[in-house]
């Protein structure tokens, strides 16, 4: 084995104009991935009894294992139709690769929606499948034969992935499909949001209710949603009256976490210093915030807002009776309501953001 590995390096440095420390890093970097992820994910599935078979045009028929906890996008946001084209794309992928075209289909969701959500994030990803651009250049191929390879182009976007995922070991079995998606974006969550959405997309996978998330499907700490600066309209009746900064905070919180159904704004409160009354704050109420999996889910909320503060201009958050105000000190301080102590005036049930005015 340790010959053909040694081969296939030299054939990939000589042919593929590819940096032997790159490609020696990586070796050294994937070995103990899939360790990590089931240390990290005890309900990571390579029970053979809850495998998905590939199915579709020119696949291999190598099986998806089935997903685990935790998971975040998908406990709020179900699988969304395929557009045909796009449809097209993952299929004719799936057969030039033998892969599964459910698993592309599951990255192209998570991702951007099938392209529906096609921006640059704010680390610098780009195109359908969200490639860096390194990793595209290293990998990225011409996926609809006009010579070129466009980072931004769906077809090479999508047969790019599907090339990426085999280098990264996606046709060894279920290890290798967990291994290739540690690759592909190194987050627990994302990798079973992924095959979440490949089950649901052969027909197999449940529905989750979002208002009323299992506990252990709660996304763990150190695995926050992202922020790409895309915080369309809420549609929430806390919008109106809302400074500009409130407004943007709003809407940027309920696109991190749209399981938030109850939103507070702008109206009065009797504590004059209170930011609500010039619309400069926002409450985001947390359903079940009694019970540990509801708590930590708020918890989850404020370190979003305190992590994404400076972008949001987060003048301070309250939460479960603790204080961060990152002018004074980047500790969370002990709360205290000055009219009591019930769950709403010490911020149990809630999230509170205050922002600066401009």
């Amino acid at each position: 084995m340790r010959w053909l590995i040694a081969a296939l390096v030299l054939i990939l440095v000589v042919f593929g104009a590819i940096p032997i420390g790159i490609l020696t890093l990586g070796a050294v970097m994937i070995a103990p991935a899939v360790a990590e992820q089931v240390r990290q994910d005890p309900c990571s599935a390579y029970d053979a009894g809850t495998t998905l078979a590939a199915t579709g045009s020119g696949t291999s028929g190598f099986g998806l294992p089935k997903w685990g906890t935790p998971r975040h996008q998908s406990l709020t946001s179900p699988a969304q139709t395929i557009p045909a084209t796009i449809q097209t794309l993952y299929l004719a992928a799936a057969a030039r690769y033998r892969v599964p075209w459910q698993l592309l289909a599951g990255i192209g969701m998570a991702e951007t929606r099938h392209g529906r959500n096609n921006h640059t994030s704010t680390a610098g990803a780009q195109g359908l499948m969200q490639f860096m651009p390194g990793t595209f250049a290293a990998y990225g191929v011409d996926g609809n034969g006009d010579g070129r390879r466009d980072i931004h182009n769906d077809a090479d976007s999508i047969h790019s992935a599907a090339n990426y995922l085999v280098h990264s070991g996606v046709r060894t079995g279920q290890a290798g499909v967990i291994r290739a998606l540690w690759a592909y974006n190194r987050s627990v969550s994302y990798r079973n949001d992924v095959l979440y959405y490949s089950w649901s997309y052969a027909g197999r996978a449940v529905i989750v209710d979002a208002d009323n998330p299992a506990g252990d499907c709660l996304p763990v700490d150190g695995d926050l949603p992202g922020f790409d600066g895309t915080c369309p309209p809420s549609h929430s009746a806390a919008e109106p009256g809302l400074r500009a900064t409130a407004l943007r905070g709003l809407r940027c919180v309920k696109a991190a976490f749209p399981s938030i159904t109850r939103i507070g704004g702008r109206g009065p409160r009797p504590i004059a210093a209170s930011d609500h009354p010039r619309g400069l704050a926002v409450d985001f109420m947390i359903s079940k915030w009694s019970t540990d999996a509801g708590n930590a889910f708020g918890w989850r909320v404020a370190h979003w807002v305190q992590a994404n503060a400076k972008a949001l201009r987060v003048k301070y958050i309250i939460f479960d009776a603790r204080k961060w105000v990152p002018t004074v000190s980047n500790t969370w301080r002990a709360y205290h309501h000055p009219l009591g102590a019930s769950p709403t005036l010490a911020h149990r049930d809630h999230v509170h953001v205050s922002f600066h005015d401009h």
